[in-house]
């Protein structure tokens, strides 16, 4: 019986017992009213009697009895002779109930105040002698007599109302317990019959899962000897498993595990993993190599506790090891070509700038010394050394762009305000000459590489100073405002799982551009202006988009002729 069940099934039965409960209780109630009601019944008939005790206490004289026939009297002197004892009777009966009892300690006080008068005189006798005071209080304690006795009848019919309500109350409770608990029991027997016929089909879909999968899975129960577990035995192992130990059907079922083929070598390693599985509630994953039938083949082997036992899965990774040894080879030769690509790079930058230094020295020197000779040639002279200049410039560029392309960005805390403001700093005289005005909001810190993130914000302010109107002078702004990953732009998507962005906008008035030109601005020697009217190697914003990707971000543009561009960078927080 499950859990499911076995709760509707308990709850069934408390009720049941709620309801014996219930009965049980009706019957003390009503035991109880009975003898309340017994109580209540000797109590009245004590007071009546108590009543014509003290009527014949009333009656009886000596006087009268001298007078009247022999035996006339000897019933009312009978009674007035037991009248204290029947008020001493009371007093138990009464002592509990303080209303009561206090009229009863009122009755005792009136009778013993006129008591000794009583046993010489009756009432008649009483009058002719004067004494009718006395009768006020006579007549009191017959009031008081008939108070306790209508007392004790308005508490009998109390409580038998009180005992019927209960009653009904209890025995309705007491049917509708019975109704639910009978219901829950009906309902619980075909939620069970149901779930047996959902267990049996699961069952069937259980063991059609485990017959077609790829993955071998086997059942181990432990093996103990003196309580230290030294071997598994294979209590179940489905087809899959069956194939990749190379063991058929009828001969792994009931095997102990270290004595099955290809299990020969390691068993001490392979223990060591499969008693960690059994003492920790965590998934064991290992990788195990097996040599079966002269082959070797790679179990990627999962172990988990269950039932006191392991249920482990097999699956073969022989193929994702050889390409693993595939992309291995392919990474070292790949690191190999960056090393290889980097030392070129170093050493072209020497040696190309060592020619081109000469060159520049040698014009020079051409030029202060033998300009008069030249003529026309010192036009020529000057060519030659700007596009030296301009080689110059290309091959810092081009070492930069390398760098930056194989240097990984390091994760310590960079603040962009104090990066912009350096880069303000390298371009003073640049600012100064174009009257450029400069807005820098708040700028965030964020993980990055300080080095990297400085020749952004270099590329970035220099093209914006650069491609300016010759009518106009430069504004530039620098915002940022945070940004969401559904608010990136169409076509970016990120690859990391980052939720959250700083969008950094670097605007400004310049010339601007056809946007139908976006995709080409960022690649590297992509120009939209002439060498004549721009200065300029067409690196400079493929080394922004390196550094921003480098970085997990993206870098976009919206920008019209003559309208100025804004550059957006988003970058991770």
């Amino acid at each position: 019986m499950n859990l499911k069940t076995l709760l509707p099934f308990l709850l069934a039965l408390t009720l049941l017992t709620v309801v014996i409960l219930i009965d049980r209780h009706n019957f003390n109630q009503m035991r109880n009213y009975t003898i309340q009601v017994d109580r209540s019944r000797d109590i009245i008939n004590r007071l009546e009697r108590l009543s014509n005790h003290f009527k014949s206490v009333q009656i009886y004289s000596p006087a009268a009895a001298a007078k009247a026939p022999v035996n006339f009297y000897q019933l009312y002197k009978f009674e007035a002779a037991h009248l204290r004892q029947e008020l001493t009777q009371l007093h138990p009966l009464l002592k509990a109930d303080s209303t009561q009892y206090k009229r009863l300690l009122t009755v005792n006080r009136l009778i013993e105040r006129h008591w000794s008068t009583l046993m010489v005189n009756n009432i008649g006798e009483l009058i002719q002698q004067g004494q009718g005071w006395r009768l006020n209080d006579l007549f009191r304690v017959h009031q008081l007599i008939n108070q306790a006795v209508d007392y004790e009848n308005a508490l009998r019919q109390c409580r038998q109302q009180e005992l019927t309500r209960s009653t009904t109350i209890s025995q309705a409770a007491s049917n509708t317990f019975s109704l639910v608990a009978l219901v829950i029991l009906l309902v619980t027997f075909g939620v069970n019959v149901r779930l047996n016929h959902r267990r049996k089909m699961l069952q069937g879909f259980l063991a059609s899962i485990l017959n077609t999968s790829r993955n071998g899975i086997v059942n181990l129960q432990p093996v103990r000897k003196q309580d230290q577990v030294v071997d598994f035995k294979v209590d179940y192992a489905n087809a899959a498993a069956e194939d990749l130990l190379g063991i058929s059907p009828t001969q792994i079922k009931g095997q102990h595990l270290l004595s099955l083929p290809g299990f020969e070598s390691g068993k001490a390693e392979l223990m060591n993993h499969f008693l960690k599985g059994m003492n920790t509630d965590q998934a064991e994953p290992f990788e195990w190599l097996l040599q079966i039938n002269g082959a070797t083949v790679w179990l990627y082997v999962i172990s988990g506790q269950h039932n006191g036992g392991l249920t482990v899965t097999l699956q073969d990774i022989t193929s994702l090891k050889h390409y693993q040894q595939d992309l291995q080879t392919k990474i070292e030769q790949l690191n190999r070509s960056n090393e290889d690509l980097q030392q070129f790079a170093s050493i072209a930058s020497h040696d190309l700038q060592e020619p081109l230094r000469k060159v520049q020295s040698f014009g020079d020197i051409l030029r202060d010394q033998y300009s008069d000779q030249l003529g026309e040639g010192v036009y020529y002279l000057l060519r030659m050394q700007n596009a030296a200049t301009r080689m110059s410039v290309l091959i810092k560029d081009l070492l930069s762009f390398s760098r930056i392309s194989t240097g990984e960005p390091s994760k310590i805390a960079v603040n962009l305000e104090d990066i912009v403001q350096k880069v303000l700093s390298d371009l003073d005289l640049q600012v100064a000459e174009t009257r450029a005005a400069i807005d820098v909001g708040v700028l965030p810190t964020l993980p990055g590489n300080a080095s990297q993130l400085r020749q952004l914000f270099q590329n970035l302010l220099s093209n914006a100073l650069k491609f300016h109107s010759a009518d106009s002078t430069p504004v530039i702004r620098i915002t940022c405002q945070p940004a969401g990953a559904d608010e990136l732009p169409a076509g970016m998507q990120s690859v990391q799982p980052t939720t959250a962005y700083h969008c950094i906008d670097v605007i400004d008035n310049g010339i601007g551009f056809e946007e139908k030109y976006l995709d080409r601005i960022f690649q590297i020697f992509q120009r939209l202006h002439g060498k004549q009217a721009f200065a300029g190697t067409g690196i400079g914003l493929a080394i922004c988009a390196k550094v921003v990707a480098n970085h997990g971000g993206f870098i976009t543009a919206r920008s019209q002729t003559g309208q100025g561009t804004t550059f957006s960078v988003y970058l991770p927080v």
